[in-house]
């Protein structure tokens, strides 16, 4: 649980996200549906008008299969 807490608090970069998810080839609706999401809300922490939820961020991290320094 102390885990989780670590990301709640973590921000991550948006920029950083997208030039992940270009190198892996996917696209913004790709990532969505990894990670349960809208592609909407996908775009919004790309640009940084949103910060992802510990578990968004726990399956980006998943999905993108990537730490936290990467984001």
């Amino acid at each position: 649980m102390e885990y989780v807490g670590v990301m709640l608090s973590r921000k991550i970069s948006g920029v950083k996200l997208r030039r992940v998810r270009e190198d892996r080839c996917l696209s913004v609706a790709e990532l969505a549906d990894a990670v349960g999401r809208t592609p909407s809300n996908i775009y919004k922490i790309e640009k940084g008008a949103h910060q992802p939820s510990a578990k968004v961020y726990a399956a980006l991290k998943v999905a993108l299969d990537v730490g936290d320094k990467e984001l």
